[in-house]
């Protein structure tokens, strides 16, 4: 969530009137997050997301997210649900881009993991992955490891500027992991971006999941892996046993892992720490000072691909199968 596209008034209210909704209340910008614009509305006394989709310009891809969040609602999955405009449409256009309102989920993300947070997690990403077993659209992941090769040559200049050599190191790195990459995995749609920030908690408990504008289709376990990277790390990059126990133990409890997937956690854990790492080398490229945007440090992410490299096998995450 960002701010790049700036409204008033006027345009809000424009925006509003294909909804039926008058009695402005209040907006105000989000400024985490760096994919799209995204503001609180309140109006007619209840509140609302507005998203406006900067860096999706194909219609169908924003159809597909809008769908995959009415279809999950509809699963009894706690996401933003898009609201219907006066023409039964999700998607309108405010200041001539891409829009969609989404009702608000109360709760807050949390800074301080515990177990009890990952456990909540494991059980809601694994609930996730059962409500889309009856989900006919497919999109494919576009940030999956075949693409990953040409980021590392993209940013080859900038690489080497976080650290020197860092460009060949990952190469090489980049190798390992297709010469490792599992290709028969358990797969559907996949969150694939579940960061704390994408996660709300009311009394430790999950009320709901956001931001599934990175969704796709790839192995369930890969999504998992992502998980694991965001949620069992603490701010020094120390990796919690506690933690990775308890998010396995809250995905088994609702969907079990195949003995094939718990053994492929370990490349795909360093998969999706090499994600990451070059997402967030790529977005540096685009930095500036106009936009409401906070960007994020790609060293976290060296540094936890770096420890997944000296994991052999899920026992040496202390899980014992």
């Amino acid at each position: 969530m960002a701010v790049f596209t700036h409204i008033n008034e006027s345009d809000l209210k424009e925006f509003l009137k294909n909804y039926n909704l008058e009695n402005l209340n209040y907006f105000e910008g989000i400024n985490e997050g760096i994919q799209n614009t995204n503001y609180k509305i309140g109006v007619d006394s209840k509140d609302f997301i507005l998203t406006i989709y900067e860096n999706i310009n194909d219609i169908d891809d924003i159809n597909f997210f809008l769908n995959l969040m009415m279809h999950l609602s509809k699963k009894n999955i706690m996401c933003p649900t898009p609201v219907k405009n006066i023409e039964n449409k999700s998607l309108g256009t405010i200041k001539s881009k891409s829009s969609a309102l989404l009702t608000f989920l109360k709760g807050k993300s949390v800074s301080l993991i515990t177990k009890y947070h990952t456990e909540e997690i494991g059980k809601a990403l694994a609930e996730l992955h059962m409500s889309v077993k009856d989900f006919d659209p497919i999109k494919n992941n576009d940030l999956s490891f075949n693409g990953w090769n040409k980021m590392i040559e993209k940013n080859k200049l900038k690489l080497n500027v976080i650290e020197d050599g860092l460009y060949g190191k990952l190469k090489n790195e980049y190798t390992r992991i297709e010469n490792l990459w599992p290709k028969d995995l358990p797969q559907g749609i996949i969150h694939a971006d579940l960061f704390p920030d994408n996660v709300l908690f009311l009394e430790n408990k999950v009320s709901g999941l956001i931001d599934f504008y990175f969704s796709c289709h790839d192995f369930f376990a890969y999504d998992l892996s992502i998980c694991i990277n965001a949620w069992c790390f603490d701010g020094d990059n120390n990796f919690s046993e506690e933690n990775f126990k308890s998010l396995i133990k809250g995905y088994q409890g609702v969907r079990n892992l195949s003995e094939n997937e718990l053994n492929s956690l370990p490349i795909l854990c360093s998969g999706s720490a090499l994600r990451f790492l070059l997402t967030r080398v790529d977005n540096l490229n685009n930095s500036n000072d106009i936009d409401i945007v906070h960007y994020q440090d790609p060293q976290e992410f060296l540094k936890r691909l770096r420890f997944h490299e000296e994991i052999s096998d899920i026992e040496a995450y202390g899980y014992d199968k």
